[in-house]
This record gives C-alpha cells, structure tokens and sequence, in this order.
C-alpha cells in the first residue's frame, strides 16, 4: 500500500467568505459612486458653458450633423474621426442646440474615463509581475485616488467643457477600454469562450478608437509597454506559437497597412508661416519646440495655474536654444529614469513611458500649426497620476498612512476647487477670451476672437477697438482689417469700412467675402456699378459662391434690369437649392413683370423650406390680390400675422382684401391694428377713412383724412377724398 499526502479540498481552499465577497463589492461601488459624484459636483457649473471656437465650425455651422441618417455627411465631413463626429450629429438629432445636453454628454464620458482609470489601475496591481510586491494590499485604494486625481484635475477642463474635444475624451474611453479588457483576458482564467469575448471587445473598442482620434494608432505599443512592464514575469522571447504573440502581431501587420491607406507623407510636409505662425512649421523646429512644450504640460500637471485656451507659445528654430536644450536633457533625464526605475519601481517607470507614448503623435516631428493644447494631455495624465498615487504610498503610507491621505485630499480637494473656478472662464465668449487675451497679450487671433465676443454682444465700438489692436502688433493680419470692416458696417460707418475691405483683398486677393462684403457696401452708397464689379469678382473666383450672385441680383433689380436679376438669383437657387431669400426675391422680380405664376410658385417654394417665412406670405397674398383671389390673400395675410402679430403692412393689406370682399368691420378693424401698432401709418389712417366713407360715416371718414394731412401734409389724395366727405356730410345735414 502506498503512502500518500492526504487529500485536500482544493474546491474551498482559495474561496473568501461569502460576507467577505459582498463587502469588496460594496466598496467598490461606494469607490466608484465617490468618484462619480465628485466629477459631477466639480463640473456642475459647465452645464450653461456656451459653444467657442472649433465649435462654431464643427458643431454650430455644420449642416453635415443635422441630418443623423445621412451616414454619408457626417462620415466625409472628418474621414479620420467619423466616430466623433457621429455623437455630434446623435446630440444633434435629438438636443439641436441646447448646449446642456451636449456638456451632459461629454461630462458623463469623462466619468466613464474615471471609472476606467480605476479599473486599469487595479488591473495593473493585480497583474503577476506585482503579485509579491506589498503595494497590492492597497491596490483598491491606489486605484481609488488615482481615478480622483484623473476626475478633478482642472488640466481636463479643455477635453470637458471645451465640446469640441470629446474627440479627446472619447478616444481616451476606446484607449483604456480596450487596453483593460485586453488585460483582463490575459489575467482570465474563466475559460476560452470568455478570453475570446474579452479580446473581441478589446479589438471592437480599439478600432473604434482607431475612428475617433489619430492618437489611438499608439494602442498597440501601449500593450505591449503593459505586457513588458506587469504580464511577462520571465526572460521576453517571440513564441509565435503563442497567441498573444500572434494577435500583437497581427495588430502592429495592421497598422502598417492601414496608416499608409489613410495618411500620406504629406503630414511631414512644412506649414507655410501665415496669421496663426510668424515663422514656417518644420517636422524639425516642431520637434523642438515640444521639447519644451512637453515640459510646460508636465508643470501645468504638477502646478496647474494659469491655465490658457490659446498660449502664445514661441517656435524653436534651433535645438541649442537655452530653453529647447535645457527641457530635452530633462526629458531625457526622464526616459533614463525610467529606464533605472524598471525592476525596482516599474509602476513609475511604466508611468513616464506611457506620458511619452500618449503624447507621441501630437508631439514629435507631425508639425501642426497649434503647438501646444491642453486636451492632449488628456490620456497622457493617466501616467502621472498612477506615478502621484503609488508614489504617495511608497513613500508615506506603511508609517504616515493619515499623512499620505490627507495630502492626498488636500491635491484632489484644490483640484477640484480650480476645475470648477476654471469652469467659470468658460462660462462665454467674453469670459473665455478675456482670460485668454489677459494672458497672451500679443496673440493676434485671441485678441480677434475677444473682438467676435464684442460683437456678438452688440459692444461694435469695443470689438473695433481690439481689430485695431491686432493691425498694430500685425499688419499684416487681414482677418482684423474684414472683420473691423463689419464693425463699421454694422455701425453705418462706410467711408471706413471700404479701405477695410480693399486693405483685406491686398493681403488675400482670393478673399470672395471681402469682395462681396465691400459690394454690399457700395450698394449702401447706390454706387451700383462698382457693386456688380465687386460681385462679378467674387463669383469670378468662386462660380459656386451662391451669396454674391444673389446680392449681384439684388442690385440688378434696384437698377430695374429684370432679367439679369433672375438669372443671378436663379444660378444662386442652382448651387443652393433652399436659398429662400433668392426664391423670394426672384419671386418679385416675377410680380414686377407681371408673371403671377411663377412669382407664386416662388414664394411658394419660399415657404415650403421656410414656414416661417412672413414676407413670403405677405408677398404671395399681395400676388393672389392682383389676381382677384381675394380668399387665398386673406388666407396668407392670416398665416403671416400668425408669425409677427406686430407688421403692421400685412394688416392693412388684409383690411384691403376685406375691403375688397365688402367686409367693412373686419377692414376698420385691421386698420386699427396696423394703426395701434403705428400711430403714425398714414396708408392705414387713408384706408380706413376710405372704408368709413363707403359705410357713409363721413365724420369718422375725415377724421381719419386729417390725421393723414396732419402725418404728411402732401398727401393730396387725402386732401381731396376729405373735401368729397366734407361735401357729403353737409349734404346729409341739409336733408
């Protein structure tokens, strides 16, 4: 008979009490719910934040987003991000413009980034090569303040309250998605069917990260940097029988073939020097000039003050300028760091690999004309956060654990106050670059969008004022010299606003606004002949400009050159099919001629894109009244008033229409409305003492006819119509 070691029950002998179990759970959904309701409380006050910048072009004037069904739109308006730009146009299906809901949504992705920055970080202490490392025991609550750290920095204000750059919050969920299921499949031992729907999601989420932002093509190497730094605890060797091997590989394979497929060489190719860079962008002086701006976000990380949309940032030319020297040997002191931390404090040194690796594409040697955002540091601040958490403990938690908690708090306590004080800049235009501009005084385009505030706000004085500024720090700058020309449209001032224009079409000989805008101006002048030229110019150099065809129309039809006018409005209908003005006006060109069907098929068309359109109503009753159609006028003079209760036009053309049909008390009454709206409406006054004659009230009659000599003392018709009711009432007297 053979000895033998007695036989365990293997089934229990790793299994935590069930108490236990349901204890963990319970404080990892109080963890979580902490964490969530302090993103909430923190980002609060960005609800009514308005929309700025690169959201006006991506999100306000983008008619690719308004239509969800239209894959086609959205998908071609940004190839590379159609992710993106489809929770654009889903805010937009169903919230159009309310700016609340689309904060909703972004704040809610930076909550999901929390939770999954505490999930990845708890992966990361669970991971085999920290299994005999004591910092595990704390793993849960490592993870718990490196996910407060992520939610309450106020360097995440610009990827949050900033709407536009969910681009980088959302690629941010997709990258940690899918690097943590990809982790949790390799740290599974729940069978074959489960690893297979883990590596499924890491694949899904990584190709939707892939269609969201350039950043995410960094995913594979961030595993790889995972598998090297927590999965591998042996000698690194290629296996290929392995499918891990085979699947990295496999993701690297596509890489290769997709970056050629949807980028090309032209991404290194130099910026020209132009109104937002005073010198060229090289991949080379870009290169350098990251250097420093690479430190400049490690600060803003450490000591986040004086935070700034739009940093006035100089270009580095040269790689032994002082400043470019001295922040390269620091980053490189860093990488070396790194290097020596691997095998002792690998969860640091994993830290500053995964900053470089996240912030990679945006800063290296793809020059971009904005050097420096603070979005960017969105995904990289992961890194430094997993490296404040776990430094905090190594150093202070085993014999000043209350020490390390309450630093801990007070960082995350001051974060959060400067998020939400941050919050505040964004509060509008003018909050936002008035901060802006106070600092970076010198920047032309912030001082320019300072001045769109201003005129935003009506202030034309004050946004003139900043336009000005900007043309004494660049003169060459012709977006000042337009847009201080619009100020001085918009306060009547033509003789300044034309050199304005002129000064603008020096600098861009191509600027078509400028041409149609200086063209609106000499028509203001009834300078007719330069208008047309300036019209003429503008479609010469964009045949798909619908604008200046339309203006070139208007004029057309003040000089009464009818058929110029249609063809200028139509060729405006043909490149923009729902002109409406183009149709309404076309449309009286056609009553001018005489041509009532086709005047009413206009104004018809006008309204079937624009229900709301008042002047098209109005106009086609006044069409149906030179037919006779009487019912039908009354019927638009009806809808238009049902739109504007105050246009005091449209009630007195429908006291004629039931003037016409012999309904004297609904005439008398609509002009007394038109009357009531102007005391001064002398057509309405002429009109109702007309009907107050047919009803034989001759008193009232020249009551009516005097109010109207009195408003214009040349209005003969009055005078005359007031000595017939003169007559007929001392005629009435006699009998």
């Amino acid at each position: 008979m053979k000895k033998g070691f007695p036989k365990k029950d293997h089934s229990k002998q790793y299994q935590q009490p069930k108490k236990q179990v349901n204890k963990n759970r319970y404080s990892d959904v109080l963890g979580l719910a902490i964490i969530i309701l302090l993103g909430i409380i923190i980002y609060s006050n960005s609800f009514n934040c308005s929309f700025h910048f690169d959201d006006l072009f991506r999100i306000v004037d983008n008619t690719s987003i308004r239509n969800l069904a239209d894959v086609k739109a959205w998908w071609n308006f940004d190839p590379n991000r159609p992710i993106g730009i489809f929770t654009f146009a889903l805010n937009y299906h169903f919230n159009q413009l309310d700016v609340r809901y689309w904060h909703l949504v972004n704040l809610v992705i930076h909550l999901i980034n929390a939770c999954l920055v505490w999930w990845l970080t708890f992966l990361i202490f669970s991971s085999p090569a920290l299994k005999d490392n004591p910092i595990i025991r704390q793993k849960k609550v490592i993870a718990f303040f490196t996910a407060l750290l992520f939610v309450s920095h106020p360097l995440a204000t610009q990827s949050v309250t900033y709407i536009v750059q969910r681009l980088a919050s959302m690629v941010t969920l997709f990258y940690l998605l899918s690097l943590a299921l990809y982790v949790k499949a390799r740290l599974s031992n729940k069978g074959n069917i489960v690893k297979f729907l883990l590596f499924a999601g890491s694949l899904v989420s990584a190709v939707l990260a892939l269609l969201t932002k350039e950043n995410a093509f960094t995913l594979p190497f961030a595993i790889v940097l995972f598998e090297i730094f927590f999965l591998q605890t042996k000698k690194l060797s290629l296996n290929f029988k392995d499918y891990r091997i085979i699947l990295l590989m496999a993701a690297f394979l596509s890489l290769i073939i997709i970056i050629p497929l949807k980028f090309s060489l032209s991404i290194f190719k130099p910026i020209p020097s132009g109104e937002l860079n005073a010198y060229p962008i090289t991949s080379f002086n870009y290169l350098f000039t990251q250097f420093s701006v690479i430190v400049k976000y490690i600060q803003l990380l450490f000591l986040p003050i004086n935070q700034n949309l739009d940093y006035d940032f100089p270009i580095s030319n040269n790689f032994f300028g002082i400043r470019t020297l001295l922040s390269f040997l620091l980053l490189l002191s860093l990488i070396i760091l790194a290097m020596f931390l691997f095998k002792r404090y690998r969860i640091f040194s994993f830290g500053i690999f995964w900053f470089f690796l996240t912030l990679s594409i945006e800063s290296s040697f793809i020059p971009i004309t904005d050097v420096i955002f603070e979005h960017r540091t969105y995904l990289p601040s992961f890194g430094f956060f997993l490296i404040l958490s776990s430094g905090i403990y190594v150093l202070l938690w085993n014999k000043y654990k209350y020490i390390a908690i309450s630093i801990l708090v007070i960082i995350i306590g001051s974060n959060s106050f400067l998020t939400y004080e941050r919050n505040k800049v964004w509060k509008d235009d003018l909050t936002l670059w008035s901060d802006v501009v106070s600092k970076s005084p010198n920047k032309a385009r912030s001082i320019l969008n300072l001045g769109v505030a201003y005129v935003n706000l009506g202030q034309w004085d004050k946004a003139i004022a900043e336009y000005s500024r900007i043309i004494e720090i660049d003169p060459k700058y012709r977006d000042a010299y337009y847009n201080r020309g619009v100020a001085y449209v918009n306060l009547g001032q033509w003789d300044k606003a034309i050199p304005d224009y002129s000064r603008t079409i020096e600098l861009d000989p191509k600027n078509i606004n400028a041409y149609s805008n200086r063209g609106n101006v000499y028509g203001n002048l009834g300078q007719w002949d330069k208008a047309i030229a300036d019209y003429s110019k503008a479609v010469g150099i964009d045949p798909n400009y619908p604008l200046a065809w339309y203006n070139r129309g208007v004029i057309y039809g003040n000089l009464g050159q009818w058929d110029k006018a249609i063809a200028d409005y139509s060729r405006a209908i043909g490149i923009d099919p729902k002109y409406t003005n183009a149709y309404y006006n076309r449309g009286t060109v056609y009553g001018n001629l005489g041509q009532w069907d086709k005047a009413i098929a206009d104004y018809s068309i006008a309204i079937g894109i624009d229900p709301e359109y008042t002047n098209a109503y109005s106009n086609r009753g006044n069409v149906y009244g030179s037919l006779g159609k009487w019912d039908k006028a009354i019927d638009d003079y009806s809808k238009a008033i049902g739109i504007d209760p105050k246009n005091k036009e449209v009630y007195s053309n429908r006291g004629n229409g039931y003037g016409n049909l012999g309904k004297w008390d609904k005439a008398i009454d609509d002009y007394s409305k038109a009357i009531g709206i102007d005391p001064k409406f002398k057509d309405a006054y002429y009109n109702r003492g007309v009907t107050y004659g047919n009803l034989g009230q001759w008193d009232k009659a020249i009551a009516d006819y005097s109010r109207v000599i009195e408003i214009d003392p040349k209005y003969t018709k009055a005078y005359y119509n007031r000595d017939v009711a003169y007559k007929k009432l001392s005629s009435e007297k006699k009998r």
